[in-house]
């Protein structure tokens, strides 16, 4: 899996909205990486990927799309509360919290009020690569190094600055490349996203 080679910050107001697989909902794609590297893709069906990670927007009950062959970790990226029910199995959700399953999980969400929640998704191809995402509030210097699997960090609450004055708040994620990168964190709850080749 080829890496790029510099970071780049993702604002989820930039990014166009994708219809899900189902048509239930909408979704933003954060980054994708196939087997010949990070590349975008506007079809969200398409599970050509070795992993990906996105922002969805849910606006109402829906079912989650099924997608055979995929493991996935939701993070509630917004305060909540939001009803989740996982192969029967039901949760309530808060900022930061998460729910792992498979993309065979008959999952849907009920909204416990009528304002929006986003949920950060991240996908990855079973039997190709596995993937995590840490939730971590952090003050001060912060070192992200790719060689121990991270991928991307987004911003859940707080903010935090890159070495270069770079900002990110409000959602923004990091896409890592090759390279480490260090930021000073204020108050940040970030979501830290995994990935590791099988």
């Amino acid at each position: 899996m080829t890496v790029q080679h510099t970071a780049r910050i993702v604002l989820p107001q930039e990014l166009p909205p994708a219809p899900w697989a189902n048509r239930a909902g909408y979704t933003k794609e954060i980054s994708i990486s196939t087997k010949s590297g990070p590349e975008h893709s506007s079809d969200m069906r398409s599970v050509g990927y070795e992993w990906r990670l996105s922002l969805a927007e849910l606006t109402r009950e829906a079912d989650f799309s099924l997608l055979p062959g995929i493991d996935r970790v939701f993070t509630l990226a917004s305060y909540g509360p939001l009803k989740m029910t996982v192969d029967d199995l039901d949760c309530t959700l808060r900022l930061g919290q998460q729910v792992e399953f498979t993309g065979e999980a008959a999952v849907a969400i009920e909204l416990d009020r009528a304002a929006p929640q986003l949920g950060l998704n991240l996908m990855t191809r079973r039997g190709s690569s596995t993937g995590s995402t840490g939730v971590e509030r952090l003050d001060g210097n912060v070192v992200l190094d790719p060689r121990t699997g991270i991928v991307a960090v987004t911003v859940l609450e707080g903010t935090a600055a890159l070495s270069d004055g770079r900002k990110l708040a409000d959602l923004a994620t990091l896409v890592l490349g090759a390279q480490s990168e260090e930021l000073e964190a204020e108050g940040c709850l970030m979501a830290i996203a995994r990935v590791r080749a099988v």
